[in-house]
């Protein structure tokens, strides 16, 4: 889902300027290079268990699998921006249906798939035709289901007021590098051969073990025959650098390079739906000597964690020792209250700010 950050500007600044889509690794790969995700649980089983529980393991669905569904199936909603304009919602054939009615016509959309973890909120993507090359064109439904409030608004960045560059009663119009680059960071591979292009048929679905390590089939292969050096695309376990596994996380968490200047500020709340952005700009990350990392305080496999007390222990790691490290208000608890407050990044989203400074 793309989201504008500070007012009119839009979502272009991300889906062009954002994430590529491949790995890391600039290696040509190609869809035999892949094993899928069930492999790698012959030996790591604890990590894929842990994986399956996490909102990577749901990033990409088709729209009428998600377990909203049933929920949507009947259900009509009144655009809250345009009370004129109103949908419904159908399960038919196997497809989630949208049918848009404004001044008795009818505009109807099949929602091929379902973007986002849900932890926060789902939107929907319609395929809607190819360009002159034969690649994908995608439409950003107009209205997203949102987990916490359980109702559907507006899309972010589809708000009144956004520029109006793509937007249509029914939603946002995709280039088809804004379609490969919207799928892309919540897919693992989108194609067989060629990621220029979408391939319904090919796509491996979520961000799985592949997204992040690569392609495994040899590492796999490797492990099978018995030998002992066994190798990644990525390293053996994680990156080399705590750099290198913010800028891995950042692909799709997004990076400080990705936001225009102007709009890279501390009382930017919407910024803290952007994890990477916020925490290098953070003396912890820039005085950490090249320590600190996504990975220092979330296990990259598993759920992300709601306990507080876990993250105050790592705080208290570098804070309690020496004294003139420690927080001169709480020593000891309540940092994340402080120093990690929790920010509203807009429709009601709320994100822990990781630009970690002081006060709120």
């Amino acid at each position: 889902m793309a989201v504008a950050v500070g007012g009119p500007f839009l979502v272009l600044w991300f889906l062009v300027s954002g994430p590529t889509v491949e790995n890391v690794s600039s290696k040509k790969v190609t869809s035999a290079d892949y094993i899928g995700a069930r492999s790698c649980r012959e030996c790591h089983p604890g990590e894929a268990a842990l994986h399956s529980r996490s909102g990577h393991a749901r990033t990409l669905q088709p729209g009428a699998m998600v377990d909203f569904a049933g929920w949507l199936d009947g259900r009509t909603a009144v655009d809250p921006e345009h009370p004129e304009s109103s949908w419904a919602y159908a399960l038919r054939d196997h497809d989630l249906i949208a049918s848009r009615t404004e001044a008795g016509k009818v505009a109807e959309h099949t929602l091929d798939y379902a973007l986002g973890s849900g932890t926060h909120a789902v939107t929907f993507l319609s395929l809607t035709g190819r360009d002159a090359e034969g690649r994908a064109l995608g439409l950003e439904h107009r209205l997203t289901y949102f987990t916490d409030r359980q109702e559907l608004d507006v899309t972010p960045a589809q708000e009144a007021g956004a520029n109006p560059i793509g937007r249509s009663a029914d939603g946002h119009a995709l280039t088809a590098d804004e379609t490969m680059k919207c799928m892309g960071c919540h897919a693992t591979r989108l194609s067989a051969d060629d990621e220029r292009f979408i391939e319904p048929a090919a796509i491996m679905p979520n961000v799985s073990c592949e997204r992040c390590h690569g392609p495994g089939r040899s590492h796999v292969e490797a492990a099978r025959r018995g030998d002992k050096a066994l190798r990644m695309p990525f390293g053996e376990s994680k990156p080399a650098t705590a750099e290198l596994n913010i800028r891995l996380c950042g692909q799709c968490h997004r990076l400080p390079e990705y936001v225009p200047r102007d709009q890279l500020r501390p009382d930017n709340a919407i910024l803290a739906r952007f994890q990477p952005v916020g925490l290098m700009q953070s003396k912890c990350y820039t005085q950490s000597k090249g320590t600190l990392s996504c990975s220092t305080c979330h296990d990259s496999h598993a759920p992300t964690s709601r306990d507080k007390v876990e993250y105050e222990a790592i705080c208290l790691s570098c804070h309690s020792t020496p004294p003139q490290h420690a927080c001169p208000v709480s020593s000891q608890s309540d940092c994340l209250k402080c120093h990690m407050p929790p920010r509203d990044s807009g429709n009601g989203m709320m994100f822990s700010d990781h630009w970690i400074r002081k006060g709120p």
